[in-house]
């Protein structure tokens, strides 16, 4: 199926975020702004499950928070899928992404998994069989409102700008089918959207189903990459400028 119907079929990913709390995560030298009033109800997200074989990915959000999932059918796009160890122009650069997944957002100049392969299995806690995979496409409000709204809420309370947004869901292969994992993470980098003021300081804003909101720091020295890590399982990932 071409890319503009897996983009169009993606998600009315609402991933069913009824509240919003904001974390701040270790290493991002600021202390947590004060989140808006609306957004301030701790919501625990539920853990990962298991996904039926592809074109279909479930969307679970966090039943006692929302008491429904969400449901979204995804085509896999044959130009979007790279394997592991495919080379990838990260904003002019080449570099080697160490997972296979389908590469399918268009707003960013490039994505690559740096975690070491022979790394990622333990990080993963990858059973036998299984493969990591990683799927990445564009999203807005459109697409995940109610994950928007935190994100939105989030930015506006660090006085930030939402460059663009990505759902990003990490799991794994078992004998072809998508299976969505629970724990563990990786580290990935991403070329910045052409155009972005490079020399403001970069962040990314996390939400996870259940509306827990993490914000990431960029790792990198790099003006034009964000780099930063994705946990397993679904999240909307929005870049941000300061």
């Amino acid at each position: 199926m071409k890319l503009k119907k897996f983009l169009a079929s993606i998600l009315a990913v609402t991933m069913v975020t009824g509240t919003c709390m904001t974390t701040w995560a270790a290493g991002s030298g600021s202390a947590a702004p004060a989140a808006p009033s609306a957004p301030t109800v701790e919501a625990t997200g539920s853990a990962g499950s298991a996904a039926p074989s592809a074109p279909t990915v479930n969307v679970a959000g966090d039943a006692a928070q929302s008491g429904a999932s969400a449901q979204a059918s995804v085509a896999w796009a044959a130009e979007s899928v790279k394997g592991a160890g495919a080379a990838v122009t990260i904003a002019g650069t080449s570099i080697k992404t160490t997972m296979a997944g389908s590469y399918a957002a268009k707003t960013i100049q490039g994505m690559a998994i740096i975690t070491p392969a022979d790394s990622i299995r333990s990080s993963l806690n990858l059973g036998s069989g299984q493969t990591p995979y990683i799927i990445v496409f564009d999203t807005d409000a459109k697409k995940s409102y109610l994950a928007m709204n935190c994100v939105n809420a989030a930015a506006e309370a660090m006085g930030a700008d939402v460059v663009t947004a990505l759902n990003i869901d990490l799991g794994a292969k078992s004998n072809g089918k998508y299976v969505r994992l629970a724990n563990g993470s990786v580290g990935a980098v991403i070329g910045l959207p052409k155009g972005v003021d490079t020399t403001k300081t970069v962040s990314v804003i996390c939400v996870r189903p259940g509306g827990v909101i993490t914000i990431l720091p960029d790792t990198d020295t790099n003006p034009n990459t964000v780099t930063f890590e994705i946990q397993a399982g679904l999240g909307t990932y929005a870049i941000v400028t300061k």
